[in-house]
């Protein structure tokens, strides 16, 4: 059950999935924070609509793959709401990575970008839960995590590595912190799938659709909510993960 006013950090919340999120978040009652790297406007945006339900939001801008910044924004929501019980570990980094024009630079960003970037917020972010009242965190994982892509190979190994750290995580961290996963399938397809490739993908879902943000959005609600529910990788992908080709 979720208590009206909990204070919750979204990272990469300024639009797309991450936007969906704060404001699921915030139709729950929660009291945002956006953490945006460069889309100052987009989170302005996020931030209005969240005040819109009621709410307070603020946004925090920073880059999580710097210890830092992570610090900076943990600090700046304890200062402005005096605690933090939730955490979406949501910013991350999806380039296409053809096998023959990867190179060690794309695969060091792409592996800081999505899992370092989840490793240093859970971490900073949880220790500091344990240390006080406990809370939630929710990584975002990915069906890549279970069914790599092959022109995304840096992206599906720092995805699993995202599902490996939510599973130590769940132990370390326990029993005042709660952490799970989510892993998406084709929700927001990348912007350079073409028709078809984009159809083969929803093709190869149980459900024969594109999912949309709301529902990613909806599931991170319930694992918060849920207060019997750590350690667990929820797929939101249509039955993607159980289809064998």
């Amino acid at each position: 059950m979720m208590r009206r006013g909990q204070v919750a950090v979204v990272t990469g919340g300024a639009h797309r999935l991450g936007a969906s999120i704060v404001l699921a978040l915030a139709r729950a009652g929660c009291d945002v924070v956006v953490n945006y790297r460069s889309s100052a406007g987009g989170a302005a945006a996020t931030v209005a609509a969240a005040q819109a339900t009621g709410v307070r939001a603020l946004a925090v801008p920073g880059d999580m793959s710097s210890a830092a910044d992570v610090d900076r924004l943990l600090n700046e929501t304890v200062a402005a709401y005096g605690r933090v019980d939730v955490l979406v570990a949501n910013a991350g980094v999806f380039l296409r990575t053809p096998i023959e024009a990867l190179t060690e630079a794309d695969w060091d960003a792409i592996l800081d970008g999505n899992l370092r970037t989840a490793f240093l917020c859970a971490h900073r972010f949880g220790l500091h839960m344990r240390r006080h009242a406990g809370g939630a965190i929710v990584t975002i994982a990915d069906v890549a995590a279970q069914r790599p892509w092959a022109d995304y190979l840096p992206y599906s190994v720092a995805k699993a590595g995202v599902v490996a750290l939510t599973l130590g995580l769940a132990k370390a961290l326990a029993p005042g912190v709660r952490v799970n996963a989510i892993a998406p399938g084709p929700v927001l397809l990348p912007d350079d799938f073409d028709p078809a490739h984009r159809q083969r993908e929803i093709d190869r879902t149980l459900l024969r659709r594109q999912g949309r943000a709301d529902n990613v959005a909806d599931a991170v609600v319930a694992l918060v909510a849920n207060d019997y529910i750590t350690g667990v990788v929820l797929p939101v992908d249509g039955g993607r993960s159980i289809v064998s080709t």
